[in-house]
């Protein structure tokens, strides 16, 4: 079986994350996001996984170039013009000659649930289209899907008003695909969530919802990747051994990448440091997200701030709550030290 992994977006939900780096190499307790994938579709006995990328996503085409990665053949694609997912979709499937059945994947999801039962469901029910579905306490900010008591999708709704959704079920991004819808898609750049799925289920189509009970997470906004640390961490810690923790430094919940520094008396706590991160003597770090070569200084204090990489956060300096740092930027409270 192929799996098409929809990695053309620009991940600029994540910025300033993503400044330098694609949304799908962002690290996930110090692995590249995109690695948790490939390893849920080896268990999942998918054999190809064809990569749709977009434009200016070389850096995500380096890593992972065509070949063997274990179990899995890569078969990165690189679309010269934007084509949204159902444009990336159909040019995967032409280009990939995919010629049967075939799952997709949103490239900036993190999911571990068992494949094979929706997989067996699927043919059972004779579905052109399976989406599966996760439950979430607030699905405002997700499209929403509506399930009869049979489990096939009877619509959608996208993003609905908190306390307004007709369910908690949404859309988890990973979808098992009968090869002859493909040529439905409507042409140009299109998303499938808002032209084709919602075409099938008004012709009453065979759409079917899987309800998965395993872990889902959606990686699009730092809110949300710092929520799957949680999560994934708990109080434990995630430290590479090529960091460098100074004694009397405390770190609770924490994953820190290789080649960081923290400094004696520094407390960092339910936070994500990534490469080469510098963290003052005595500074302190609370729910936050500090990327590659940003620098903290002495003293100073975060509390749910993302730093951009190669940022720089004065001594002494106190950022309020919710702070966002540019990529290389410098951030020196007007009164600190």
């Amino acid at each position: 079986m192929d799996a098409i992994l929809l990695v053309g977006g620009q991940g600029t939900r994540l910025r300033p994350l993503t400044a330098r780096r694609h949304k799908s190499l962002v690290p996930v307790c110090n692995r590249p996001a995109i690695e948790y994938l490939f390893d849920w579709l080896a268990r999942s006995g998918v054999r190809r996984a064809i990569l749709a990328l977009g434009l200016a996503n070389e850096d995500l085409a380096r890593c992972y170039p065509a070949g063997p990665r274990g179990p899995l053949e890569l078969l990165p694609i690189i679309e010269t013009a934007r084509l949204e997912s159902g444009g990336a979709i159909r040019n995967a499937v032409h280009a990939a000659g995919i010629d049967d059945r075939f799952l997709v994947l949103n490239g900036d999801i993190y999911l571990d649930f068992d494949l094979a039962p929706a997989l067996a469901g699927h043919v059972a029910r004779g579905a052109d289209l399976t989406l599966a579905l996760h439950e979430v306490d607030d699905p405002s900010q997700f499209g929403v899907a509506v399930c009869d008591s049979d489990g096939f999708i009877t619509g959608f709704v996208e993003k609905p008003p908190p306390g307004e959704a007709p369910s908690r079920l949404v859309n988890a991004g990973a979808w098992i695909f009968e090869r002859r819808i493909v040529d439905e898609i409507p042409p140009g750049a299109v998303r499938v969530e808002e032209t084709l799925f919602p075409s099938l289920v008004a012709r009453r189509r065979p759409v079917l919802g899987y309800r998965f009970e395993g872990h889902w997470a959606d990686l699009g906004t730092p809110a949300r990747y710092l929520a799957l640390h949680r999560a994934l961490l708990g109080a434990a810690n995630a430290i590479d051994p090529a960091a460098r923790i100074a004694p009397g430094a405390r770190i609770t919940g924490t994953a820190i990448g290789p080649g960081s520094d923290v400094a004696p008396g520094a407390e960092i706590s339910a936070s994500v440091l990534w490469e080469n991160v510098r963290i003052g003597r005595g500074a302190v770090v609370r729910d936050s997200v500090v990327a590659d070569g940003a620098v903290v200084g002495e003293g100073a204090v975060l509390d749910r701030c993302v730093v951009g990489p190669g940022a720089t956060i004065a001594p002494g300096s106190r950022l309020p709550a919710g702070t966002i740092v540019d990529a290389g930027a410098s951030y020196h409270e007007p009164h600190a030290g």
